[in-house]
């Protein structure tokens, strides 16, 4: 018995050792979707969504483990013990310009702290038909959906979006995480692999900038007709100094200022009634780093302007303007 439970302990050991050397193999590139669910988003986080389920594949692997003949969780086995986060559906209500209210239905993450976009594809029901619709959640900018379909049977789409950070973010990971969708309609994501922003308070400039990809290619058999679908999603990583004054300047035609107006950026108004005579608005959004400068021209009917919308992340903003 004696000789059997130090077996056992030095077994544990042993065990212990391993799994604290334990790395996950980095998928390539392209990312290959082994279950056949179509990639359609990402759901960006800056932790780690851990869906790796590590239980059941030590069960799986114990004696291999043990024996030292498997330290490595290759990226097939990283899909198959990949646990799934289901969104789930719900029901918007909008407003259109004439006052009619209308529905649509979405997906949400519930309780995960994170930025969405995915292009999701509703189920028919037996009152309404199919369609797409566009899942998208704060932190985002400058979003861009495109869907192509060839005389070949090819379905292509690209989702590009910005992240704005600020610079005290810098050191801080982005972890983009996969959004797929069965075919049965149901959404989930997957853990994802992160991105580190850094850098230092005097080096915002283009080379700051970095990007993540995920793309994807699966072939789907329907009534006997091949259907290739390809993905491709791409998150834009750009650090900016957060304003916190923004400027409206009004100029006329002889380029001298009739007025200006200055608010905190987090009050500016929605609306912005222009006086008369304004030939050109310039608009200037103010850090304690410096001041950042864009200028619209008559008639124009927004302006963009970045603001802060949670703990260094920035979103742009758009204002009208009433001429």
């Amino acid at each position: 018995m004696k000789i059997k439970a130090i077996a056992i302990l030095i077994a544990l050991c042993i065990l212990a050792a391993v799994i604290s050397g334990f790395q996950l193999k980095k998928p390539e590139a392209e990312n290959k979707s082994t279950l056949g669910d179509r990639l359609i988003g990402t759901l960006i986080t800056t932790e780690g969504l851990n869906t790796f389920d590590m239980e059941a594949y030590l069960n799986e692997n114990i004696g291999e483990i043990v024996k030292g003949e498997n330290q490595t969780v290759e990226i097939e086995d990283k899909q198959d013990y990949n646990n799934k986060i289901y969104a789930r559906q719900v029901t918007e209500e909008d407003t259109t310009e004439d006052g009619e209210k209308i529905t649509h239905k979405e997906y949400v993450f519930d309780d995960i702290n994170g930025y969405w976009i995915f292009d999701a594809k509703i189920p028919a029901t037996e009152t309404e038909e199919s369609y797409t619709c566009l899942c998208s959640k704060g932190g985002l900018s400058n979003i861009q959906s495109n869907v192509h379909h060839t005389d070949n049977g090819v379905e292509e789409l690209e989702l590009i979006a910005d992240i704005y950070y600020s610079f005290e973010k810098w050191g801080t990971v982005f972890y983009m995480n996969p959004v797929y969708q069965e075919a049965d309609g149901d959404i989930y994501v997957v853990e994802g692999m992160g991105h580190s922003v850094t850098g230092d308070k005097g080096s915002i400039g283009s080379d700051s900038k970095g990007s993540q990809t995920l793309t994807d290619k699966i072939t789907v058999n329907e009534n006997g007709e091949e259907t290739v679908y390809q993905s491709k999603v791409t998150i834009n990583y750009i650090p900016v100094y957060v304003p916190v004054k923004t400027e409206f300047v009004f100029m006329n035609d002889d380029n001298k200022a009739i007025s200006a107006s200055e608010f905190n950026t987090h009050q500016v108004p929605s609306e912005l009634s222009i006086p008369k005579g304004t030939e050109y608005v310039i608009i200037l959004q103010k850090s304690e780093e410096g001041t950042e400068t864009d200028v619209v021209g008559k008639g124009t009917e927004y302006a963009e302007i970045l603001f802060e919308e949670n703990q260094g992340i920035c979103s742009l903003g758009s204002v009208n303007l009433i001429w």
